[in-house]
């Protein structure tokens, strides 16, 4: 559990448990409360209701761009919390409620499936009568239903009996019903927008209450007058019919209105003993002031519970499994643990990067005819900056989805043309396709070989597009050819005959002959595609322009990004025309023409700040957070100007998010030239301001700082200290990196600390941060350890050796930096050297006797252990204890220490004592199961297998078949590398069993485990 400002949140295992086992202790009814994140769309360009940010905007098209109505709109929203809300209220009094129908209507029918007779973005829903909107009602199969919603109705439908009573709905869709009903279950509708007693109607089925009112026929609540009206007889037949129900509250953002009203008595109320389960899709949620009052009657009482991290459409799908109990497959004697998980129905949303939002499109046929055709699992799309890859790939994705069933899911990475972020890359994508069953934390070991292999592997039945944006940092200039981790994606996808594809854009020319690794060079636009162009923005007027804009093709040599810089410059900014601006960059001396040079020079003194700001940002954000920025330097006024202004003229780009405020940012050539334009003595004033509002933010989230924290959260800390590094704050940069350490790499981010350390250790002078930063020792520590798990042992040696230089006699540093080679030889299996250095710096320690906390005899004594010397290793293990209390299944010695029992084991196992091993390795499974550091799995996994080992040599071949099977179950999803070992252990163990009389599989096996460990 987390705590946030004294609230405790439980996890989804926890309302996983209440929800399926949990209900076998009571018989309460449990009646759903779900808003609008169940039908909005789950991925874009996905069918589905629109969502509360997309219904402002389309309030907003009401009103013409820069009109007076516009321009109020925009101060009404920006002025009031629930921007949803004022939006209503706002078009009530100028569009009426007619208007305002209409909007829902046409929202709902985006859930629509698009066949070649409907199109949900083009269609006019008043042109249908009340009569044909019921018919739609009832088509069943004409709506898209998302993952949660359609797995809700197959449990009301499956278990009428304690979920098929009610659900009530602040949606006005049809959704629900048609789940129940395509479920074959009985499904009726309450809709409600005045007063009215719940008590006075019944029929068959599970009814589903819409509060707010539906999507036709009625009018629909929006507004706070709307939602706060006086409804006592709808109040009262709430309180009485939830006073004794388990109310599970999920998608819903508890809005003021009759149902939090009624919930906020109930749960005061000391008669009546409800049970609500309230939860919040953010893991660190922040409850509002309203919210807070609702919910606090009920945790005083212990009536109300909290639940984080809950996304409806991983919950319901998980929640219909349980309770359809469909029965496990049929298996021979030994059946093979799954390497992966079974494909999941859809991805987790929102956690991915977002691609570039499409204004005008030009051209590009030949190149989107190859992305649609193409069979070949690997794509690249190669062409310099701003040719267009990453909108091409955003456009393919748009087709994709619109047009065909080619691909189901697509899963976006923007690596940013930057090093050190590929393995977090793919590890959050294995982690996003896998749902629920593999983490980042697991993948912390894994070889680069692994996470290419595993991702391939997950996604082989799941049609999805992956792509992967920028990645110029991992192609060999030399050859042509990707490099690491990249190269081992590309040769997996090649030869695997999966549905997905991998689609990559970067600089280079990369090509392969290899026929299923496809290359498409994006070429610039041609004199037609530029015409087309210009007369899309409004600019050709006479045939004086098209001579002046085959000036502008020549010019830029067809690039397409600064002739559409050109274009936009024209239309938007008065008093430019075309001439006079190829006539100012003929000025120029350049051999290419510095477009943006002349665009600066004509932007506002307001624009540039905002540009200058985002430039030193280090990530895409949101309007909120841009205005927070430059609010020392703009007022809210003249930077919401500034935005707009530099969205109509393409140098910020949107990136939309589904159920959340969109994201700005700059294109990579306009961030390059505002930094490069600008000294870093000019530039420090902005990097100071991001600071500010990072160090506000951090503070926030000190308190749950945390190996749990998601990346996005985690990396707040790593985009502080690279600011800090910018900024030349080396000592604070420091001091939020070590902060961090622990929580990035026992989270499984390595790669990030990587990334951000790596910067640091450039940017300081190794001469003097030993002695200026405390804590640079522990951080370079942490960075050669990091460097030797992900495989860059040569990296780490070339870190050592630089080191070393920074110890030019031998001191307490000298010690730390024999450790770190002891360490490191020792994991790179190399123990001689690991030895020699360990007792290089345990003897200089010994001899000088001197204090530090700096030790080498941890590591020595791994080393020796795999090398042979048991005896010596084994001493010290024990730490002074006596052996035979390790041996006595009974003392207490280090019962806690789990790690330190599994090596004593390991020891006497290695040394011939199998039975003290076993002893030892129960002490050291049962310490695991309390432990949450970020080695727990992997050593869960290792205690498994030489339990195994010894029980094979004992002759117990069940048990240990058993404990193989679980410790290959745990090794698949960390590497399957390391999983063969167990694999082949597993058939050398069956092998042995002369004739099984069972059925062995991992669920067998872990009961075997647990049976065993607790015996």
């Amino acid at each position: 559990m987390a705590n946030i400002e004294n609230i405790e949140f439980f996890d989804e295992d926890a309302l996983y448990d209440r929800l399926t086992d949990g209900l076998q202790y009571d018989n309460k009814e449990v009646v759903f409360v779900v808003g609008s994140p169940l039908t909005a769309p789950e991925e874009m360009g996905r069918p589905g209701v629109s969502t509360v940010s997309q219904m402002v905007s389309h309030i907003r098209e009401q009103f013409p761009e820069d009109s007076i109505g516009r321009n109020k709109f925009e101060t009404s929203i920006a002025a009031s919390a629930n921007q949803y809300q004022a939006a209503f209220h706002f078009l009530q009094g100028r569009r009426g409620q007619d208007v305002c129908n209409q909007l829902i209507r046409q929202a709902v029918l985006k859930a629509r499936n698009q066949t070649e007779s409907f199109d949900p973005s083009k269609f006019d829903s008043r042109t249908l009568t009340n009569d044909q909107l019921r018919e739609l009602d009832e088509d069943e199969d004409g709506w898209h239903l998302s993952r949660g919603v359609e797995s809700l109705g197959q449990i009301i439908s499956l278990k009428p009996e304690i979920f098929g009573k009610t659900l009530i709905t602040s949606n006005f869709d049809p959704l629900v019903e048609v789940s129940v009903r395509k479920a074959h279950g009985q499904v009726w509708k309450t809709s409600l927008i005045a007063d009215a007693d719940l008590s006075t109607t019944e029929a068959p089925g599970c009814r589903v209450i819409h509060i707010h009112g539906y999507w036709h026929g009625t009018d629909t609540l929006h507004t706070g007058t709307q939602l706060l009206q006086s409804r006592p007889a709808l109040k009262s037949s709430l309180l009485e019919y939830l006073k004794d129900k388990v109310v599970v509250v999920v998608a819903y953002g508890g809005w003021d209105d009759i149902l939090t009203s009624a919930l906020k008595e109930l749960t005061g109320n000391m008669s009546a003993f409800p049970e609500v389960l309230w939860t919040f899709f953010d893991t660190t949620p922040v409850i509002g002031e309203h919210l807070r009052s609702v919910l606090q009657p009920g945790l005083d009482r212990g009536r109300t519970t909290l639940y984080a991290g809950i996304n409806c459409h991983e919950l319901f799908p998980k929640l219909r499994r349980y309770w359809e109990g469909t029965p496990p497959k049929s298996a021979s004697a030994i059946q093979t643990p799954p390497r992966y998980s079974a494909t999941p129905q859809t991805l987790k949303r929102l956690e991915c990067d977002r691609p570039p939002t499409i204004d005008v499109w030009v051209g590009r046929e030949a190149e989107l005819r190859s992305l649609e055709t193409t069979t070949a699992p690997v794509v690249i799309l190669s062409g310099i900056g701003g040719q267009g890859k990453s909108l091409t790939a955003a456009k393919h994705i748009k087709d994709t989805f619109d047009n065909s069933t080619k691909f189901n899911f697509w899963d976006w990475r923007d690596c940013k043309e930057a090093g050190d972020s590929i393995r977090t890359q793919v590890a959050s994508a294995i982690e996003r396709i896998s749902s629920e069953e593999t983490t980042s934390e697991m993948l912390a070991d894994a070889t680069d070989s692994d996470l290419a292999h595993i991702l391939a592997e997950y996604s082989r039945n799941t049609k999805t597009l992956f792509v992967f944006d920028n990645v110029d940092h991992y192609v060999d200039l030399e050859h042509f050819k990707f490099v690491g981790l990249m190269e081992k994606l590309v040769q997996q996808f090649s030869a695997s005959d999966t549905s997905s594809q991998l689609l990559i854009t970067c600089r280079p020319n990369v090509s392969y002959a290899d026929s299923k690794i496809v290359t498409i060079p994006m070429p610039g636009l041609s004199l037609d595609e530029t015409e087309t162009l210009f007369r899309k923005r409004g600019v050709i007027e006479n045939n004086s322009d098209i001579s002046d804009i085959h000036s502008a093709h020549e010019m830029t040599k067809g690039h397409p990004i600064w002739l559409d810089l050109i274009a936009v410059q024209v239309a938007e900014v008065p008093g430019v025309t075309l001439k006079g601006f190829l006539e100012d960059l003929r000025r120029g001396r350049e051999e290419i023409p510095n477009i943006l040079s002349s665009i600066w020079s004509r932007l506002a003194e307001r624009e540039q700040i905002l540009l200058r700001t985002m430039a030193e940002a280090v990530r895409p954000e949101t309007k909120d957070t841009l205005e927070a920025y430059v609010s020392t330097k703009l007022r809210y006024a003249k930077f919401d100007k500034a935005l707009k202004s530099l969205i109509r003229l393409n140098l910020v780009v949107v990136k939309p998010e589904l159920d959340s405020p969109d994201l700005y940012d700059l294109h990579p050539l306009v961030r390059k030239f505002v930094k490069q334009n600008f000294s870093r003595a000019e530039r420090l004033d902005f990097i100071e301001i991001v600071i500010g509002q990072y160090r506000v933010l951090v503070q926030r989230l000190e308190k749950v700082l945390g190996a749990e924290l998601p990346l996005p959260m985690l990396g707040r800390w790593t985009q502080k200290a690279e600011l800090e590094i910018a900024a030349g704050n080396y000592i604070d940069a420091a001091e939020t990196l070590e902060m961090a350490r622990d929580a990035l790499v026992g989270g499984g981010h390595s790669e990030e600390f990587i990334r951000v350390t790596r910067l640091f250790l450039e940017a300081v002078d190794w001469n003097t941060a030993p002695s200026e930063i405390d804590v640079f020792d522990k951080i370079v520590a942490q960075f050669v350890e990091c460097l030797d798990d992900i495989g860059d042992s040569q990296g780490a040696d070339l870190i050592l050796d630089r080191f070393a230089k920074t110890i030019p006699e031998k001191t307490a540093r000298y010690i730390h930096y024999a450790d770190m080679r002891c360490h490191a030889y020792w994991k790179r299996g190399q123990f001689d050297s690991a030895i020699e250095w360990g007792e290089n710096g345990k003897e200089l320690k010994s001899e000088t006797n001197v204090d530090t906390r700096y030790d080498c005899e941890h590591n020595l004594a791994l080393a020796r252990r795999d090398s042979g010397d048991y005896e010596n290793a084994l001493k010290y293990f024990i730490n002074g204890e006596n052996l035979d209390s390790f041996l006595d299944p009974k003392s207490n010695v280090s019962i806690e220490n789990g790690p330190q029992q599994g090596n004593v084991g390991r020891c006497l196992q290695l040394m011939g004592d199998i039975e003290g091993a076993l002893v030892c390795y129960k002490k050291s499974i049962k310490a695991l199961d309390n432990a949450n550091d970020h080695n727990r799995l992997s050593n869960f996994a290792y205690a498994r297998f030489w339990i195994a080992e010894v029980l094979y040599e004992k002759g117990e071949y069940q048990t240990a078949l058993a404990f193989a099977i679980s410790a290959e179950a745990i090794l698949v999803k960390l590497s399957p590398s390391r999983a063969r070992k167990a694999e082949e252990l597993k058939h050398k163990i069956s092998s042995a069993i002369e004739t099984p009389s069972r059925t062995f599989d991992v669920a067998w096996a872990d009961r075997q485990v647990r049976r065993w460990t607790h015996s």
